[in-house]
């Protein structure tokens, strides 16, 4: 059987095209570069990852957040106990696999107001340090100490 959503598309434009793929791909990007901005203390990208990714699961594109979001729970031990790091490689990777599943999900008007949030996230880390507001919000500071070694 077609797919119900093939046949529904209106043909766009190639300026249309064009402004989905780079919305997309500022998804993508920014999903990335939030992730990485969240990862200055153990565990902390990874559980970000888990709850950005788990609801993506879900549905027909699902298969595209599993495999990120069980690597993330596979690591998340060992990057709380300190014996690895996931790093800026590994935070920026997680964060794109996880942009790309959203963007899968969406088409332009989702792909935009996901592109705003994340782009405003973004612009507020130039001015707001996260880790203050996790340190100084009862529910984000517990949630970012679950599981941490204590010194």
């Amino acid at each position: 059987a077609a797919d119900p959503d093939v046949r529904c598309r209106q043909p766009r434009s190639t300026l249309g095209r064009v402004a989905d793929v780079l919305l997309g791909a500022g998804v993508i990007a920014g999903t990335a570069n939030l992730l990485n901005l969240l990862d200055l203390r153990p565990g902390r990208a990874l559980k970000a990852g888990v709850l950005l990714g788990a609801p993506l699961t879900a549905g027909r594109s699902g298969g595209l957040a599993a495999g990120p979001v069980v690597a993330a729970v596979g690591l998340l031990p060992d990057d709380l106990d300190e014996r690895v790091m996931l790093g800026d490689s590994g935070a920026n990777a997680l964060g794109a696999l996880l942009g790309v599943a959203m963007a899968a999900r969406t088409g332009p008007v989702g792909r935009a107001g996901i592109l705003a949030v994340v782009a405003g996230l973004t612009a507020a880390s130039e001015k707001v340090s996260f880790t203050k507001v996790i340190q100084n919000t009862r529910g984000l500071r517990e949630l970012d100490e679950w599981g941490r070694r204590t010194s």
